[in-house]
Formats: structure tokens, sequence, C-alpha cells
């Protein structure tokens, strides 16, 4: 919203996070009232007030926006650099969090340092010590009851430490050519990155590990918060550097099999399904919401021209994953 220059108010909603006997600060009432009907009840979510509408997921807001508001788009114009832009923010919002999960809700300390920031929020002011512990423990234990399902396991966690390392040293080389992923202005794939690599900026746990395997990452985060100041420009694939490669080969290494194996398990009914990258195991059971996302990746991959298709090829090294 900052990068398109649009005025918002920003509105937290407690949704079922704080308990019924805490109280319910009345800027939060407001949006929770919003929100009524909205289904799921995730956020992000946008009220467009020029049609009254309500909509959550934050791919689907993006493209809303820039269909609403075409100007500084967050979608590339090129197709190739948009095809690949949404492949990095698709594993962003459905891979990235398993990082995020991980760290946060999988170390005490990191559990309680940030369930109570984000608590305090909610509560708005006006609380006892008593009330934000109260609330803070709620929704650190919302939270760890969901890693089984969000897959940050300890099983997991070789595969998933080892994509977060690979993704620091790519992040942190993305400087020597660029300012953002695709080139000198941001796009869908940057903001997708910004909310996780932000999130886990701000926790005690991956903040030293980030700071001491990328510092590079920090004044990217800072450039993306407010990038109102920064000019749209045009992008090409034939532009990129070395660390936008390596980001996307991650996606080819990691993401698109575990996509893969995941529809599959759903397609033959089974509980659970495992892959394996370099030797380390990864396990889950299915999840419907991903098949959805891999079915879209091949279908946006599908509708690119030859040209268009040729770069995507060039850059990814492999689309044996994207070919239906």
């Amino acid at each position: 919203m900052r990068y398109k220059r649009l005025p918002f108010d920003w509105m937290p909603a407690t949704l079922d996070w704080i308990p019924d006997d805490l109280p319910h600060p009345p800027l939060c009432a407001a949006a929770n009232r919003k929100l009524d009907g909205l289904t799921p009840r995730v956020v992000p979510a946008v009220y467009f007030p020029d049609d009254g509408s309500i909509r959550n997921e934050s791919t689907t807001i993006a493209y809303l926006l820039d269909e609403r508001h075409a100007d500084r788009p967050a979608v590339p114009r090129d197709p190739a650099v948009a095809f690949c832009s949404h492949l990095l923010e698709d594993m962003a919002d459905e891979w990235l969090v398993k990082i995020a999960f991980l760290y946060r809700w999988g170390h005490e300390e990191d559990a309680a340092f940030k369930s109570r920031i984000v608590t305090g929020e909610f509560l708005g002011g006006y609380y006892s010590r008593a009330v934000l512990d109260k609330a803070a423990k709620h929704f650190a234990s919302r939270q760890q009851s969901r890693m089984r399902l969000v897959g940050a396991t300890a099983e997991n966690a070789a595969m998933i430490m080892m994509s977060f390392d690979r993704l620091l040293k790519a992040m942190d080389r993305l400087p020597d050519n660029s300012t953002f992923i695709f080139g000198a202005s941001p796009t869908l794939a940057d903001f997708g990155f910004y909310g996780q690599l932000q999130s886990l900026a701000t926790d005690p746990t991956p903040w030293v590990s980030m700071r001491g395997a990328a510092p590079g990452v920090f004044p990217y985060l800072q450039l993306l918060e407010d990038s109102s100041g920064i000019e749209t420009q045009e992008l090409s694939l034939l532009d990129i550097g070395a660390a936008t490669v390596d980001l996307l080969r991650i996606v080819v290494d990691i993401y698109l099999p575990y996509l893969r194996a995941n529809e599959r398990a759903l397609a033959e009914n089974e509980p659970s399904f495992a892959f394996k990258v370099d030797g380390l195991r990864y396990v889950q059971e299915p999840f419907k919401y991903h098949a959805k996302c891999y079915r879209v990746l091949r279908e946006k991959f599908s509708a690119l021209d030859p040209g268009a298709r040729s770069q995507v090829e060039t850059v990814l090294g492999s689309t044996e994953f994207l070919l239906s």
C-alpha cells in the first residue's frame, strides 16, 4: 500500500486470538465487526471502500490492488518476470512461513518475546502485566498447536534450516547486482519475502543468525518498509543477477518438489507424504490449499508465450515440476 502510494488505515483485529474473558479494545472490536462473515478468518484482510468488499489472502489482495490501481504495479508488466515473481512470492507465503514458525514458536524465548508484542498491540494499552501474560500465553499456545499442520516440526527442522541457509546466502548477495529481487523496483516477490524476513529479523533467535550470516538483508528490509519513494522501473529476466537465480533455484530444488509430493498424497488419499532433498527428509500431512497453489503455478506457466517461457526455463534450469 505504501509502495503504491495508497492512503489506508491500519486496524489490528484480534479474531480468536484473545481469550473472551480479557478486554478487547475498541479499535480491535471495530475491525472484528468489519470481518464478520469473512471466510476463511485469516489476515491480512483489506476493506475496499469503493464497493464495500473485504478480501483476504495476500496474493489475491496484491492482484486486486493492481487491477484497481494500475499505477506502480506490484506485478511486473514483463510476463516472464511476472511469472518468476509470482513463483517466489508463492514460496514466501507457503514455505518461508515454515521457517518463521519453526523459529518463533519452536523456541521458548522467541515465543514468549513475540507473543507479548503481538498481543500487546491487540490489547491496545491500559492493561496489567497479568492480563498481558494471559493473552500472550493463549496466543503462543494457539500458534504452537498449529506447528504440525504447518510442517514446522523437529523432524523437518534440518530441511527447513537448510532452505533458510540457502535463502540467506542468496539474499545477502542481492545488493551486489540489484536493489530488489528483480531490479531497481520491488515486485510481488519482494513484498512476499518482506513479510517473512521482517518477522524473522525481529525475533531473538533468527535475528542473531541473520545478523551473522546475512547482514545485507537488513538494509533491503529497511528500503522495502516504505518504498513509496522508489520509482517503478521496467524489469527483465535478462538483467537479473546470480542472487536472484539462486533464489529461483530454491523454488526448483525444494518448493516445487514439496508441492508435487503434497498433490500426489491428496490424489491418492494418503494420510501423509514425504520427500527428500540432499539426503534430508521432510514429512507432513497433505494440505489442500497447497494443491491449489501448485495448480495455479502450472496454469500460469502454461499460459506463457514461447519467448517468455524460454526465458523462464533458462533461469530456472528445470521446469519438470511445472509441466502438467
